[in-house]
């Protein structure tokens, strides 16, 4: 898998946002990988989750009904790092993903220098994050909206499946809430803070729609097909609404380093499209 480039320089690193809103309560769930571990990833959920009907590339998360030990395993096993936030009171979802994003990448000790954080979404949600990051002095990553970004980044997918899964298991009593630095992840429960500290400071920035633009300059594609969104991740690309389509739509590069990554499941699955 190729680096990102940003404004011409690489960035080996990424750390994929996405949130859900269930029972009044809002979860936002960080993944940071390399290009490596995006691609283990990629064969871990392809292993776990096929029986599950999981197609990479074409399966949303909303499609799918996954047991909770099935997710359990894919968390644990994940050799990125996870940080998971909540909001336990009735908020704007938009507004509170920006600012759990930018507390998560505080505690994610997010570098600048060869990592980029990327949206779920258009525009307006990394135009969201990095005001949300500026006004409590954090200093993001160069920020990247991704449209439909789980069906090109499978630690997307992953922040999407685990966000549904914490909200229902909040929701059933079956998981503690605070601050705590799991074995497997981190959790923040930003309710407590209500109207201080980051999370106050944050989304009232947000809610105004105060502080900076982001000005990092990507390379965007948009892909129709399976094949030419396997090209839109193995070069490093993000997808917007009216982006144009990728030039090729060969993956026999894409198989052979999967391969030779030893990601041979998923790898095969590729080979038969």
């Amino acid at each position: 898998m190729q680096d990102f480039s940003v404004n011409g320089k690489e960035r080996p690193k990424s750390v994929g946002f996405d949130a859900t809103k269930r029972y009044g309560l809002v979860v936002t769930v960080g993944v940071l990988v390399n290009r490596t571990q995006e691609a283990i990833l990629l064969d871990t959920l392809y292993q776990e989750l096929a029986d599950e009907g999981y197609k990479p590339f074409q399966t949303k998360s909303r499609d799918l009904s996954i047991p909770d030990e099935k997710i359990k395993s894919i968390i644990t096993n994940c050799n990125g790092r996870l940080v998971v936030c909540i909001h336990q009171d009735d908020v704007n979802l938009t507004y509170a993903e920006a600012v759990h994003s930018a507390i998560a990448l505080d505690r994610l000790h997010v570098t600048t220098d060869n990592t980029i954080a990327i949206v779920d979404g258009n525009n307006d949600k990394a135009v969201k994050l990095h005001q949300a990051a500026s006004s409590i002095d954090i200093v993001s990553p160069a920020i990247v909206n991704c449209v439909r970004s789980e069906l090109y980044y499978p630690h997307l997918l992953l922040a999407d499946l685990v966000a549904g899964y914490v909200a229902d298991i909040i929701n059933d009593n079956r998981i503690s809430t605070g601050e705590t630095n799991q074995k497997s992840y981190y959790f923040i429960d930003t309710t407590r803070n209500q109207r201080g500290g980051q999370w106050g400071c944050a989304y009232s920035a947000v809610a105004r729609n105060e502080g900076p633009e982001p000005s990092a300059t990507f390379k965007q594609r948009s892909g129709q097909t399976v094949q030419k969104r396997v090209n839109c991740w193995f070069h490093g690309v993000m997808a917007d609404t009216h982006s144009p389509q990728p030039d090729s739509d060969g993956i026999q590069p894409v198989i052979g380093r999967l391969n030779a990554m030893e990601c041979n499941d998923v790898a095969t699955w590729l080979a038969e499209q």
